[in-house]
């Protein structure tokens, strides 16, 4: 289970993809909010990012894009 605060890897899948977000594949960062709620259309992760990508911090990721950081 990913709770906020885990340290997580962003991992590729057509939902991310679709977002045309690839670039952040392989990135890590931390959660800070689950939205994975099953009355959400979108469920997914807001996580801030270790390191900045297209200067932003925070992303919203998929659920099917994080997994926990070994």
């Amino acid at each position: 289970m990913i709770n906020e605060n885990n340290k997580v890897t962003i991992i590729a899948s057509t939902e991310l993809n679709d977002m045309k977000l690839k670039g952040l594949v392989g990135k890590e960062g931390y959660i800070i909010e689950n939205l994975t709620s099953k009355e959400r259309k979108n469920r997914g992760y807001m996580v801030e990012l270790i390191y900045p990508y297209k200067s932003e911090s925070i992303w919203f990721i998929p659920l099917e894009s994080v997994k926990n950081a070994e």
